[in-house]
């Protein structure tokens, strides 16, 4: 998918970022710039940034990355924070305060980005791996499609790379990189460097923390018509506590057997059945993430901190003393987590591929230059909204329509209008 999939003109200073799998591993490249990238009256970079298209701020294991491409990322980083308030125009940039990231950091961040995308074509290089003309024509129909979608190249160029601070060479030049990051993931599938072990799998489980866990909950509120709840009387928690003791004692004196657990399971919990009484989930629940590890509660299950730190606790087959939430009383027996999820999970995030990438970049060396460490993150960005403002400015007075022409004088007449040539 290259970027111009992901364009959108209401919010494109936020989607800007190519994604491998799950991973939001941002995959542009900056490499040396060709002999054609100069200074020109169209060129943003040189205009807000005193640095020519081509000028290199800093190399990636010895491959320079140019102003056009750092500065792109340089306004992605800083358009970020400011959509998400973190950043204000009249603070001062150059001290980190409250809330807000210094100039050095938001540096930092683009440089990081860009860094990562060197390096998938540093790698890429090393192992071969290049375009293929299907690849390139690929890219340029999908390319040819946003075009359209915004009034041509001219208007998209204008409303949305300019805004950006990049000329459309130096965006086709990002869009290849999806491309190569796709490419360069199946030489690696194919050589069997991407084979998932089972090592993998058990690295991946304890890496993000992922448990097992079937429960008996005893319930201490009333769940009324509308879906409401009310607590029980003081009366009522007694005695489901009475009942989730002596629950405990019956499984205590089985010798804690998982048959027995789930025996009493079936006939006591109160953890939501089916219009015949069936529990939802008579397995439990084998494939838990510890709440700091949950990125989306659409596609990831965390349970309540009580219950997270009570089966966290066990170890697998052991089963807890009463653990009180607020649904209620519960015991819990730990299990091992659903390694076949896992697979699947891990598989279709491209971790493995992704973790690679990681590791690449963090082992790749930076050295910056002078005019990389004296860039102005808030000076380039306060005169490329001057710039824009002023172009757009200049545009609409070139687009404001004549005053209309008086009416001829009475008795005159205006010439007629050809007809047009058919």
């Amino acid at each position: 998918m290259t970027l111009a999939a992901k364009a959108d003109k209401e919010d494109t200073m936020k989607k800007t970022r190519i994604f491998a799998g799950a991973l939001a591993l941002t995959l542009l490249t900056g490499c040396s710039a060709g002999p054609d990238l100069v200074a020109s009256p169209d060129d943003l970079a040189f205009q807000a940034a005193d640095l020519k298209r081509d000028s290199q701020l800093f190399t990636v294991d010895g491959v320079g990355v140019n102003a056009e491409e750092y500065l792109f990322w340089l306004v992605n980083a800083i358009a970020i924070q400011k959509y998400s308030g973190g950043l204000s125009d009249d603070a001062d940039w150059s001290q980190a305060q409250e809330g807000q990231p210094s100039a050095g950091t938001l540096k930092a961040d683009a440089l990081e980005t860009a860094k990562v995308y060197q390096t998938i074509r540093n790698r890429a290089a090393q192992l071969g791996v290049e375009l293929s003309a299907e690849e390139r024509e690929e890219m340029e129909t999908e390319l040819e499609e946003v075009f359209a979608r915004y009034g041509g190249e001219e208007e998209f160029q204008r409303g949305i790379l300019d805004e950006q601070c990049i000329s459309m060479e130096g965006y086709r030049a990002l869009n290849e990189v999806a491309y190569l990051n796709r490419t360069l993931k199946e030489k690696l599938e194919a050589d069997g460097t991407l084979t998932v072990t089972d090592g993998d799998l058990e690295a991946y489980v304890a890496q993000k923390g992922i448990y097992g866990a079937k429960h008996i909950l005893v319930s201490t509120r009333h769940t009324n018509a509308d879906g409401s709840h009310e607590e029980f009387t003081e009366a009522e928690r007694a005695q489901a506590l009475e009942l989730v003791k002596d629950l405990r004692e019956q499984l205590r004196a089985s010798g804690d057997s998982e048959e027995m657990f789930d025996e009493l399971m079936r006939e006591y919990s109160e953890d939501g059945r089916d219009g015949e009484g069936n529990l939802y989930a008579p397995e439990g629940y084998l494939y838990v993430y510890p709440q700091e590890k949950v990125t989306s509660y659409y596609t990831q299950m965390a349970m309540v901190q009580e219950f997270e730190a009570g089966a966290l606790s066990l170890e697998v087959g052991q089963i807890s003393e009463p653990i009180e939430t607020d649904y209620g009383y519960h015991l819990i027996l730990r299990k091992e987590p659903d390694m076949e999820q896992a697979r699947q999970e891990y598989v279709s995030s491209d971790y493995k591929f992704n973790e690679l990438l990681r590791s690449w970049a963090e082992e790749a060396e930076v050295v910056t230059t002078k005019a990389y460490d004296e860039l102005d993150p808030q000076a380039f960005y306060n005169k490329l909204q001057q710039l824009l403002d002023a172009r757009e400015a200049a545009r609409a007075a070139q687009t404001t329509p004549a005053p209309t022409q008086s009416a001829a004088p009475e008795g005159s007449s205006a010439p007629e209008e050809s007809a047009p040539a058919n």
